[in-house]
């Protein structure tokens, strides 16, 4: 139990801001069996985003509590998903072979497609967001986060590593099936108590498709994944994620 609770705190630490102030174990098994915690880390990144969100809504304008709310997550996460989103759109779309793609996305500096990328994806979020605080779909700020986790996992297990040496080959072709259920299984769990079981479904149905294609597209770009794809995909599920409910939401007004 120790084990699994240190795991968990290490999983916390790697995703978020929070402090844990605590010397933990960083060997690979650690990893490994850290990524089971991925989807209840998401849930209450984006517990602690609709709770931020709600209190907000109260004082001031919806459309600043939605921007307060982008600006958390930013925060709370270090922009690290994003900030690989970024370097993914810089890589992929300047069209070049293998080693120049690595080696832009490996380049400190942003570039013009990060710029773009990065302004479209803030943009997606606060009207999605905008658009799903007029209803109670805003609840699901917590599924969208937990599921955009998921994805990472399984582009972990279904992809390769597209380099020797780098962060995102602690959980690269280390992630197992195992992993993968256990997320699956916790990420069911939680949007049935919560009351959103059927967009849960939905929701990680769309990412094991987005993930599937988005690895497709990794292999054919640099012959595998690095931990730059794993945060651009996460955010791209993300954005999916949001895009789908809003539509949902149209559908049934």
């Amino acid at each position: 139990m120790k084990r699994h609770y240190l795991d968990f705190l290490l999983m916390l630490q790697l995703l978020t801001r929070i402090p844990v102030n605590k010397k933990l174990p960083c060997e690979k098994d650690n990893f490994k069996n850290g990524a089971n915690f991925f989807v209840i880390i998401g849930f209450l990144i984006g517990l602690s985003q609709y709770t931020l969100f709600i209190f907000l809504e109260k004082i001031i304008h919806v459309s600043f509590a939605v921007l307060s709310m982008i600006i958390f997550d930013v925060v709370i996460t270090g922009a690290m998903h994003i900030d690989g989103f970024g370097d993914t759109c810089d890589g992929f779309f300047a069209f070049k072979g293998k080693d120049k793609i690595m080696e832009i996305m490996k380049d400190s500096r942003i570039g013009t497609f990060a710029c773009i990328g990065i302004a479209l994806n803030l943009l997606i979020k606060y009207e999605g967001y905008l658009i799903l605080a007029g209803s109670t779909k805003i609840m699901t700020i917590p599924i969208i986060h937990m599921i955009s986790r998921f994805s990472v996992i399984l582009l972990s297990c279904i992809g390769k590593p597209a380099k020797k040496e780098g962060s995102g080959n602690l959980f690269i072709n280390t992630v197992t099936l195992k992993e993968v259920l256990v997320n699956a299984l916790i990420a069911l769990a939680i949007g049935f108590l919560v009351g959103y079981w059927l967009e849960t479904i939905i929701l990680m149905l769309s990412a094991v498709v987005i993930t599937l294609l988005f690895n497709f597209l990794c292999n054919s770009k640099i012959n595998g994944v690095t931990g730059d794809c794993l945060g651009a995909n996460n955010e791209l599920v993300t954005l999916f994620s949001i895009i789908i409910l809003s539509a949902l939401l149209g559908l049934n007004s």
